[in-house]
């Protein structure tokens, strides 16, 4: 049988109406972006600080639209972390521009008792100090807000963080590929 296919093969090759030709030539391939598919995500920010058994902990996150802080107080040494206080008001956020003009701040409108108070954390404990602003409000004032500054009333330390930007994040884009080639031989179906 192989040896009836070789004559029969060799028959079709020299009889056959399309000739074989030889060429040459070289491709380049192509690829490129056919939509860019950037998305803005804000940035959390943080900023922290140790003082004596005290640790103070800033987040800012912004959330659909709102931005909400914290301020975590932590005590890690082995003995009560006490604050005398002037008047009810414990803690307090300020948000300032880039100049350091205050543009919005926690306790502005709110009365506080006029008595002394006093904070406790016991020890290896901590007190979590929350402030938020709703969509409406952080709108306003976005565009100039520059820092955010936290503290408990009556103790020497301020911690200031960074407000949240929006950054560009790129996901996959589409692509799309394709491939040109040169040669000089001919390329069309018969």
């Amino acid at each position: 049988m192989r040896q009836l296919l070789i004559p029969i093969l060799l028959t079709f090759i020299l009889f056959s109406t399309n000739t074989a030709q030889a060429s040459f030539g070289t491709g380049i391939g192509i690829t490129f972006p056919a939509s860019g598919s950037y998305t803005k995500a804000p940035n959390n920010t943080y900023a922290a600080l140790q003082f004596e058994q005290i640790t103070e902990e800033l987040t800012l996150q912004e959330r659909q639209g709102r931005l909400s802080m914290e301020l975590k107080v932590s005590n890690n040494g082995d003995t009560p972390y006490t604050i005398d206080h002037r008047n009810g008001q414990v803690y307090d956020f300020l948000i300032t521009d880039k100049n350091g003009k205050k543009i919005w701040q926690w306790s502005d409108g709110m009365a506080f008792t006029q008595a002394l108070c006093t904070t406790t954390i016991a020890p290896h404990s901590f007190e979590v100090y929350t402030a938020e602003l709703d969509s409406k409000a952080y709108r306003k004032i976005k565009d100039n807000a520059v820092l955010a500054t936290a503290y408990i009333l009556d103790t020497p330390c301020r911690l200031s963080a960074k407000l949240p930007t929006r950054t560009a994040s790129q996901s996959t884009p589409v692509m799309i590929h394709g491939g040109v080639i040169f040669g000089n031989g001919r390329w069309v179906d018969d």
